[in-house]
């Protein structure tokens, strides 16, 4: 079975940014919301049980994965990406598919979004496409992205996240093995690009390089994880601030068959991994595991009864 991301967590500290973007302009729908402590999330995460104020789970209408659970705390910490470079290893990009970029662009930009870049258009394999970054609520980084001929399902407002979670990582290898192992991840591209032309975009030195792969589900274009490396240029290690109740990408989660398989294979690779037991969240109820990456990102593994 191959389990792609179903919920991405993110730390916000005020649900109205939230709603304003990812619902009136994305189109994304409520799946579920709760508001007052939750303490059996607190537990898992080592915080007071009245340290969640607020949560909301968005989806992409049709999508089964790839879903949004923002949670909002009463004393939230710092965002995990303030002020970080683009070399710095952290969960980096939520990548939010749409059609029609230039008109999308218009209108959040005429909203007051910020974005980085004009639209850049690239080719890849036999993938045509086009995107632009702009800075989101709560220090979170996202691109849109536009693939010519993607049958994907998107919302009345044309716009479908998250395809794609993007991580920065030491060793994309490694991390490509670790989901793969556990969760039945393929690897759906791999390319190594390096240049004066990629060097003069991210800002790398000479003789460095930029390494991908993209990690998924080949029929489910949502909950795929793309991991970066960047060769030659090493940032700063931010994992250790991607912990609840800072702001911002925190971790993500994947829906299990066989939590006891997950664990052993776990602990057979030498991850870090808590098996926390039944918990009644705002996904439902279900047991919950916590499982640290190679490169220090924690992901959790839930299965439903």
């Amino acid at each position: 079975m191959i389990s792609p991301i179903a919920h991405i967590v993110v730390g916000v500290a005020d649900m109205g940014p939230v709603r304003k973007l990812w619902q009136q302009h994305f189109g994304l729908v409520e799946q579920a919301s709760r508001r007052g402590p939750d303490p059996d999330l607190s537990r898992c995460w080592n915080l007071p049980d009245n340290a969640i104020a607020e949560q909301l789970l968005l989806r992409t209408p049709g999508a089964r994965s790839g879903w949004l659970h923002f949670v909002r705390f009463n004393q939230p910490g710092a965002p995990v990406r303030l002020g970080a470079a683009t070399t710095d290893r952290c969960p980096k990009n939520l990548d939010v598919n749409c059609t029609d970029m230039v008109e999308r662009r218009k209108t959040l930009a005429a909203d007051g979004y910020v974005f980085r870049s004009a639209i850049n258009e690239y080719v890849v394999g036999e993938l045509s496409a086009r995107e632009v970054q702009f800075s989101g609520h709560d220090d979170t980084n996202i691109v849109l992205i536009e693939v010519d001929n993607w049958p994907m399902k998107l919302s009345v407002q044309h716009y479908g996240g998250v395809s794609s979670l993007v991580v920065v990582v030491d060793d994309t290898a490694a991390e490509a093995d670790f989901y793969r192992c556990l969760f039945g991840h393929e690897q759906l591209m791999h390319h190594r690009i390096s240049g004066k032309a990629i060097e003069d975009t991210v800002g790398l030195p000479p003789g460095a390089a930029l390494d991908m792969r993209l990690m998924g589900n080949p029929d489910d274009y949502y909950g795929r994880v793309e991991l970066i490396a960047y060769e030659g240029a090493r940032g700063a290690d931010l994992f250790p601030l991607a912990r609840p109740p800072a702001l911002g990408t925190l971790r993500c989660r994947f829906a299990v068959d066989d939590p006891d398989a997950v664990m052993r294979q776990a602990e057979l690779m030498g991850c870090v991994a808590i098996d926390h037991g039944m918990v009644d969240c705002l996904y439902g109820r279900s047991r919950l595991l916590q499982i640290q990456s190679p490169a220090g990102f924690t992901v959790e593994a839930f299965t439903c009864v």
